[in-house]
């Protein structure tokens, strides 16, 4: 009985493999533009912004995480905000939201901030989410190949973002996830993987490209 349970969960992940490899698309960006959209995002500091509270209706195919992002908001203040006590939502619910009008929102919807983590290199990062080092310096307006813990990075293109339950880790670099019925893996930097396990069971929103987890919320 237990080599069943082996070959399935084998067969689960190399099925996951292989959707992950079909749904990849050829990317086409100005990557000059997204880095000077780029650094304007990571100035909060430096925007005008002005904040007015509407009411949002959900449609169909949203999540929580993607609301939030649209309204400038972290999932955890949406949350508090709705008195929400999971990451689900319907079609129809009212959420009530902040609507802050950025020119670079714009741009930067399909986009997640990765925050480096020791043992982290420029090269393995682009790596991870099959971007050309070139790639993600222009888009972060980097000068070299250095980069330092906890360093934010914007990560663009081909962002998925899957509420879903953490099951644990797999091995030591990747952590395993369930949606519904449905399994699936993402890669996380060399070592890490074993700091989810304490969260196994919890629903998070994440945010992935290319197989390799971005963040979670």
């Amino acid at each position: 009985m237990q080599t069943m349970i082996m070959q399935t969960r084998k067969e689960r992940i190399l099925d996951e493999k292989r959707k992950q490899a079909k749904s990849r698309r050829m990317k086409a960006a100005s990557t000059a533009f997204a880095a000077a959209i780029a650094a304007a995002s990571l100035n909060a500091a430096a925007k005008d912004t002005h904040a007015l509270v509407d009411t949002y209706t959900v449609q169909k195919g949203d999540t929580l995480y993607r609301i939030s992002k649209e309204h400038d908001m972290t999932v955890k203040e949406l949350k508090a905000v709705n008195k929400l006590k999971s990451n689900i939502v319907y079609p129809g619910q009212k959420l009530e939201v902040r609507t802050e009008r950025h020119t670079e929102e714009t741009f930067l919807q399909h986009a997640a901030i990765y925050t480096v983590v020791p043992g982290d290199t420029l090269w393995g990062i682009a790596k991870r989410y099959n971007m050309s080092v070139t790639e993600l310096k222009t888009l972060n307006n980097l000068k070299s190949d250095m980069v330092l813990i906890s360093q934010k990075l914007i990560i663009k293109e081909d962002i998925a973002i899957t509420t879903a339950n953490i099951v644990g880790a797999a091995d030591n670099f990747t952590v395993e996830f369930k949606t519904g019925d449905d399994f699936f893996r993402l890669q996380v930097p060399y070592g890490t993987a074993q700091s989810y396990q304490k969260m196994a069971g919890e629903q998070v929103v994440v945010a992935h490209k290319n197989g390799a987890l971005i963040n979670i919320q």
